[in-house]
Order: structure tokens, then sequence, then C-alpha cells
């Protein structure tokens, strides 16, 4: 029975063999069905719509241009013909590569602008050598003339006519040269110009043709579209933010969008697209877990070493026709993507076919807008800076992962600056920081510098006390009551030989000692509109006269 089997085996196997040696060779044609873009990468699917007959094929998408990752590689049949796929593989040629018209084109073009700026180096050359004969002329006359004036008086017409000749000679030399030189000179930047162009156009002699060959069976006629997958590096995406700040409503508006680029080769035009934040190419996997050895220190021997196979999990689900709840936009006419949780990362499905250039130009797409409920704060540190900064302590939507990325700065519709934000998962809570408001001011003012260095018996003190007074203002010029968090730096002595002691103080702070520094002191205010809350405190420095301090 046994041998049976085998034989049977042994059968399929040689007409399994037989079926693939006759494979019919078929050329398909496919295009860009959908891209999905990570941060570091983006896999692009192909499709080809097929009609074939019954039989074995090797199906052939040529002229696949970005380099290829292999463990990435998937192909998958849609239809109503029923079909077998046994495999796929990438295949690489190498192709001489005959110049193209344009090299050529530039190539001819360079050589005629290199010889017109060789006639135009000669031409300066001969205006250089009729200088030199004019020079000559005004040296012969500046020493016969006076001799000529003994014996006799030259015509004064013949003198006039003399230099009126070396004028105008001399004046159409220099300006023949003047334009020799802006000639030269453009001709030499346009001799540049093409130059790059050429480098970057021209590279190797030898080109690298990419192919995919799938292996197939079709055992039931009819249609079909035959889809591949592959992951390509040169292709990355990254967020950034618009918040615009609404005091009436508490509220922030924060918008976020995907900034693609792309340099893998083919222009991606009219495909529909996805943006994810999982990393594919940083792999699965926790790296091991080794133990740490110390031992004496040896030259490493130099080896070829092969990187490790990448991770084959890449998210291909997020190209499911399935969508998640549209974001509910802010501006009625702007179209946003759906969000959708896919295992470890966040996708999000662009509403409309974008298009995007090989040539790593920025392309802004809008994502998501959420709406954030937001109690308005600021935040003063005067010593340092004279501004109030304006912040809130808001919460994510339940669907969104936010990426790090660069905050776009906007109050009562005015463009205000720059901030930025870090990783933010869904539903976390974060610090905005919405930059500065110049509509509340912070103001810190030394009044008063007074050094007391007792004499006792015209001997001066052995310690040198110095006093200080400052004044902190803060003034709310907002429509509505805000709160300020106002922080100042108190001298704190690491010598016992320094002593320092706070006299007076007109308001007492919150908290001293904020967390855990020492000698930061913390108000927290609240200012009406229109009001002024001034802050008066003393303290005294003492330290050995003849001691530097630093800091003071």
């Amino acid at each position: 029975m046994n041998k049976i089997i085998k034989i049977i085996i042994f059968l399929g196997l040689i007409l399994f063999i037989g079926a693939n040696i006759y494979a019919t060779e078929i050329e398909v044609k496919s295009e860009i069905s959908e891209i999905c873009v990570y941060t570091d990468s983006a896999l692009i699917n192909r499709v080809s719509h097929l009609e074939p007959d019954k039989g074995t094929y090797t199906a052939i998408f040529s002229n696949i241009i970005p380099e290829v990752d292999e463990n990435s590689l998937r192909v998958s049949a849609e239809g109503t013909a029923i079909i077998k796929l046994f495999g796929a593989q990438v295949k690489r040629e190498y192709l001489e590569e005959v110049p193209s018209e344009r090299i050529k084109q530039l190539k001819e073009e360079i050589q005629k602008l290199e010889d017109e700026i060789t006639r135009m180096q000669n031409l300066k050359t001969i205006l250089t050598e009729k200088k030199k004969f004019l020079n000559s002329i005004t040296l012969f006359s500046n020493t016969q003339i006076p001799q000529d004036l003994i014996t006799s008086m030259p015509q004064i017409s013949d003198l006039e006519n003399i230099l009126i000749f070396l004028d105008t000679e001399l004046k159409d030399i220099y300006a023949q040269a003047l334009d020799c030189e802006l000639e030269i000179r453009g001709l030499r930047n346009k001799v540049e110009t093409l130059k790059r162009e050429l480098s970057q156009i021209s590279g190797v002699q030898r080109k690298l043709k990419r192919s995919i060959i799938v292996e197939l069976e079709v055992l039931k006629e009819g249609t079909t579209d035959l889809k591949i997958s592959y992951l390509a590096r040169g292709a990355s995406w990254n967020p950034i933010y618009d918040a615009r700040a609404n005091f009436e409503k508490s509220e922030v508006e924060l918008i976020s969008y995907g900034v693609i680029k792309q340099v893998t080769g083919e222009d991606w035009l009219e495909v529909d697209c996805t943006l994810s934040t999982a990393k594919p190419r940083i792999g699965g996997s926790m790296p091991y877990v080794a133990s740490w050895f110390l031992r004496p220190y040896q030259r490493e021997v130099l080896t070829d070493k092969v990187s490790a196979p990448l991770a084959t999990a890449y998210q291909t689900e997020a190209f499911r026709k399935e969508a998640g709840a549209l974001e509910e936009a802010a501006e009625p006419e702007m179209k946003y993507a759906t969000a959708e949780e896919k295992g470890i990362a966040i996708i999000y499905k662009l509403p409309s076919k974008i298009s995007v250039k090989s040539d790593k130009s920025e392309h802004k797409f809008p994502v998501s807008s959420q709406i954030l409920l937001a109690e308005f704060e600021y935040s003063s540190y005067p010593r340092v800076s004279p501004f109030a900064y304006l912040g809130s302590r808001v919460t994510n939507s339940k669907g969104l992962q936010l990426l790090a990325g660069r905050v776009n700065i906007f109050l009562e519709g005015d463009f205000v600056g720059f901030s930025g934000i870090g990783n933010i998962a869904p539903s976390e809570e974060f610090d905005l920081y919405l930059g500065i408001d110049e509509n509340v001011k912070v103001k810190r003012e030394l009044l008063e510098k007074k050094v007391d260095e007792t004499l006792i018996a015209g001997i001066p003190s052995r310690t040198k006390k110095t006093t200080f007074k400052y004044k902190l203002a803060v003034e709310n010029y907002k429509s509505k009551k805000i709160k300020v968090k106002l922080f100042e730096a108190i001298p704190v002595s690491e010598d016992d030989r320094i002593k320092i002691k706070i006299d007076e103080i007109s308001l007492e702070p919150d908290k001293e000692d904020w967390e855990d520094r020492k000698g930061i002191w913390l108000w927290e205010l609240e200012l009406d509109t229109q009001q002024k809350q001034e802050i008066f405190y003393t303290f005294t420095v003492e330290h050995p006269r003849d001691m530097l301090i630093e800091g003071l």
C-alpha cells in the first residue's frame, strides 16, 4: 500500500514539473492600485486584469522600478476564474544602457558653450595686447613730446588728436574687456548647470531591470485580478499639525496632516493611499536578551556580515475596503482620512486618490481633525524669557494615534509660531503648548541693588552684604479671565560661607522648591481682564569680602 502511495506522489511530481516546464510565459500589463506609506518605506500594490484560458502560466510583471524586499512579496488572485498560485520571485537582469538623446544633447550644448568661452578668452587676449600697444604710445609721448618742445612747438590740433585717439581707444578696450568678462561668467554658469543635469541623468552605464515572476495554473476560465504587493524603500511620511485656539469656547482644534515624499524611482499617479504608523522595517520581534560579559579588548576581525531578514508582517490588511468612522471636520469643504486600528498600528485611509512625484518634493494631505476641550493656562519664567507661554492639558481622541511632529500655532486666527508634540497614544493626556501670547505682559525688574561694606575704625568689614530688590509684574490684556503660573528662581547657597536671607516679600508663593528644584518659587495667579498683578521681594547675600560669587 505504501509503495502505491509513493508511486502516485512520484507521478504527481512528474506531472507538476512537466507542466511547469511547458508553462506559457505571458508579460502582463499592471498598474499601481494602492499604496500604504509607512514612516520609513511603502507597501506598493500592483494589479493586472487577465482573462486566461486553462493551462499553466508564468506571469511576468516587468519594469518593476523600486528595489523590492523579497521577504515582503505577496501574490493573490480575485475573480471568476479559479487559479492556483505556486509562488513568486524577483528576477534581476543587467542591461547595457544606451545613452539617451538628452545625454547627447547636453554634451553637445556643453561643448558649444566651452568653445564660446575659448573664443571670448581669445578676444580678451587681443584686447590686452591692444591696451599694451596704446600704453606704449602714451609712454612714448611722455618722453618724446617734451624733447620736441625744445626745438619746435607741436600743433595744438595734433596734441588734441592724440589725446582724443588714446581716450577713445582705451575706453572702447575697457568696455569690451568688461563685456567679455561678464559673458564668460554667464557662459560658465550655464556650463555648470548643464554638467549638474548631466551627472544626475547619466549615472552608471549598466541598467538594472527588475521583474516579478508569478507561477500559476488556471483551473477554470474566467476573469481575474492578479495582484502583487511588495515593500519598497525611498518613501516616507511624517505628520504636521495645525493647532487653532479658541478662547471663547475654551477649546483647541487640532488638525493633522500627512506629509508624503518619495524617491522610489516611479511617480505615483492617481492612486489610493493609506498612511500607517507601523514600522515594518524594524521587525516585530524583541532583540535577543544576551548576557553582559567583560573581557580584555581584542581587535575585531572584519568579515562580511549578512543582515537579518526583515519581519514579514507588513499590515497587508491595511488595504481592505472597510473603513472606520469619518472624523468630524471643522471645515465642511475639507475631507479627512478615515482612521482604523490594525493590531499595534493605526492606519489612515486618505479620502481621495493622490499623486506624488518621485523627486523628494513634499505633498501635504489632511488626515484628521479633532476638537480638544482646553482649560488654557499661561506659564512664564521672566528671569530667562520676558514672555507668557500659553498651554493646556488635553486628551487625545480614542481612535487617533499622533506621531511626534511640528505644530503650527494659531491664536485667534493669527499664526504666531511653532511648537511640537511627542508620540501620543489614543486617549492619552498630553500637554499642548501654544506658543507665546503678547496680550499677556510679563516683566521682571531690578529696582534696587545696595552694597554694604561697613568700615570699623577705617578697616573694611570681613564680609560683604548685597541687597537686591525685584519686581515681578503680570498684566492681562485678554478679553477674559486667565490663569498664570509665574516662576522665579531665588538664589541658593552651595557654600556655608555664603548666606542668603529673604528680607521681605509682598505675596507668598504657592509653592517653594517646586518639583524639588531648590529655590524655584511658583505663584498660581488668576487675573481678570485688564488686571495687573505686581510682586515685590527683597533678599540679601552675605559672603566673605574677597570671595567672588558665581551667578550673582
